[in-house]
C-alpha cells in the first residue's frame, strides 16, 4: 500500500495572530500533497474562547470542516486548547471518521522537508512495520544533532516532542483511554500528556532526530560546545522536520529550490 495513504497529517493552527499555518500553507504543504498526502489544518473556535466556557453541545459536535483542507475543533482556539486540537479530538476523528492507519500532528511553526520526510517514513515502517510512537525524544539526551540517530525508548519522563509526532490507532485508542490532564497547564502541553499515557502504558516512543524541536532562529539548547545547530534548507541536511521557524519558513523553501 502506499504509504501516503496510510497517514493523515494535521497541522496545529489557530486563527489568531501569528497565524504560522498560512506560512506552511505557502511552502511546504503543498509539497506533500503533490506526493500524496492529506494535510489538514487543525484550529480551534475562537467563540469558545470569548465565553470562556465550553458546553455538553460543544463536546457532542465536536468538529467542522471550515473548507476542504482546515478542520475547526469545538475547543479553545488558545494554547489552551492544544491537548484537545493536538490530539484528543484528532485521534477521535481519526478514530471515528476515517480509515487512515496513523496521525502525524505537525505543530504550524515546523518546517517539512518532503523527500527526508517520505525517507524517514519508509525506513520506519521498514525496520518496525507495527510502529505507534514516532517523534524526536525529549529531554534530549545529548546526542549531537548533526548525525542522525533512531532507537527506542520507554522510559519515565520521556516523550516524544510536539513539534512532530506520530501515532498508530491502537496508540491512539490508547491514549483516548489513558490520557488524563492533571494540572491546568497540562492543557497547553499534548506531547508531554500523550507521552506519559504512552510510557505508562509500555508503548516505546521511536525516537528519530531527523525530527528536531530547535533552529538557528531560536535555540533551546546551548550551542551543543561550539558545533552549531543543523538547518534543514541545508543541501545535505538529514533533517525531516524542525522547529521554530520564527518567519523563515518562505527563506527554507526558496533555499531548497536552487
Amino acid at each position: 500500500m502506499d504509504i501516503t495513504k496510510k497517514i493523515v497529517i494535521m497541522v496545529t493552527g489557530c486563527h489568531a495572530q501569528p497565524d504560522n499555518h498560512k506560512e506552511c500553507e505557502r511552502t511546504w504543504v503543498p509539497l506533500l500533497r503533490e506526493m500524496g498526502f492529506r494535510v489538514i489544518t487543525a484550529v480551534g473556535n475562537p467563540k469558545l474562547d470569548e465565553v470562556g466556557i465550553m458546553t455538553p453541545e460543544d463536546f457532542e459536535n465536536y468538529y467542522t470542516f471550515i473548507d476542504k483542507n482546515t478542520i475547526q475543533f469545538n475547543t479553545f482556539d488558545s494554547k489552551d486548547g492544544l491537548f484537545d486540537k493536538s490530539i484528543k479530538l484528532p485521534s477521535k476523528w481519526v478514530l471515528e471518521e476515517t480509515k487512515y492507519e496513523y496521525y502525524f500532528r505537525i505543530d504550524s511553526d515546523s518546517f517539512v522537508r518532503g523527500d527526508n520526510f517520505l525517507k524517514m517514513l519508509e525506513e520506519n515502517f521498514q525496520m518496525s512495520p507495527d510502529l505507534d510512537y514516532l517523534g524526536c525524544c525529549l529531554p534530549w539526551c545529548g546526542w549531537n544533532p548533526h548525525h542522525h540517530n533512531r532507537l527506542y525508548i520507554c522510559r519515565h519522563r520521556h516523550f516524544g516532542a510536539g513539534c512532530g509526532y506520530m501515532v498508530s490507532r491502537r496508540a491512539m485508542r490508547i491514549a483516548l483511554d489513558k490520557m488524563r490532564v492533571l494540572q491546568p497547564s497540562e492543557f497547553q502541553a499534548d506531547d508531554w500528556v500523550l507521552g506519559r499515557a504512552m510510557w505508562e502504558n509500555g508503548i516505546p516512543l521511536i525516537h528519530d532526530s531527523r525530527i528536531y524541536f530547535e533552529s538557528k532562529h531560536k535555540k533551546i539548547i546551548a550551542d551543543y560546545n561550539g558545533i552549531g545547530i543543523p538547518d534543514i534548507s541545508d543541501k545535505d541536511s538529514h533533517l525531516a522536520i524542525q522547529h521554530y521557524m520564527n518567519g523563515h519558513m518562505e527563506d527554507a523553501i526558496k533555499k531548497l529550490e536552487l
